[in-house]
């Protein structure tokens, strides 16, 4: 299993090469996109005329790539608004009642840690970090401490969830309202979780989809190792490759599960 994270301008580019093949292609989509409770023009404007609700679905829903979502549920609009406010609650739990009725309706949010704040990463608690606007990111990922060098950061085997196949991911897609819709479009990825295995389609469903990548390779602070230290694209747990300072921004590299 693994995490989840942001587009950046930098992923944009990427996210445009991914088509929706029965499994997504082998490429990560973290999302820094999220409905939010933005102003009512901005709203309209950026839903089309199409409403919030959840998009009916055509007869060649099935067919659909990653593009024909993102097409036509009007996603481009309502995603390149970076100023959309963190999920709420109430957001995390309609994600959550479309999941369980398509797909697994035993799954439920961690006991102890709302989606608002992550989960719980061991016995001291949630994960160490928290989500916040980021100039130019939109949402994203930030140091609740000082965080130190080999540290273990997230670790998706305890926050992601896995769809059995990419047409129960299609028939989530259609259960949501259209912009958390949209969301999900952009925070879903793909990863194999050992060498030789199956691409598995993957998201979360809270705050720690909304990591974010770095601009450069200096700004990355987190990557996904095996037990031994080695990077691992077959790992869902990220550990610090350097000293993090309190509230300093949470970055990945997308291209750490390039997996095409």
């Amino acid at each position: 299993k693994h995490t989840a994270k942001q587009l950046s301008d930098k992923s944009v580019a990427v996210v445009a090469a991914l088509a929706f093949l029965g499994l997504l292609t082998p490429m990560l989509l973290f999302g820094n996109y999220h409905r939010g409770n933005s102003s009512s023009s901005n709203l309209r404007s950026a839903l089309g005329d199409l409403g919030d609700g959840p998009v009916p679905r055509p007869k060649n829903w099935k067919t659909w790539g990653y593009h024909g979502f993102r097409d036509n549920f009007r996603c481009h609009g309502y995603l390149s608004d970076r100023a959309k406010p963190l999920p709420t609650m109430e957001d995390w739990e309609t994600m959550l009642k479309a999941y369980n009725q398509v797909v697994d309706p035993t799954y439920k949010f961690d006991p102890e840690i709302p989606p608002t704040q992550g989960y719980r990463l061991n016995e001291d608690g949630a994960q160490p970090y928290y989500a916040k606007l980021s100039p130019g990111k939109g949402r994203g990922l930030f140091a609740s401490r000082d965080i130190q060098k080999g540290e273990i950061v997230h670790d998706g085997n305890k926050s992601d969830v896995v769809f059995p196949d990419g047409l129960s991911w299609k028939r989530y897609m259609f259960a949501l309202p259209r912009t958390m819709a949209c969301d999900q479009a952009e925070w879903t990825f793909t990863q194999k979780f050992k060498e030789g295995g199956p691409m598995r389609v993957v998201s979360s469903l809270n705050i720690a989809i909304l990591m974010n990548e770095g601009n450069t390779v200096k700004d990355v602070n987190v990557q996904p190792e095996d037990g031994n230290g080695k990077p691992s694209e077959y790992s869902a747990v990220f550990y610090a490759m350097r000293d993090i300072k309190k509230d300093e921004e949470i970055l990945m590299d997308y291209a750490d599960y390039d997996t095409d």
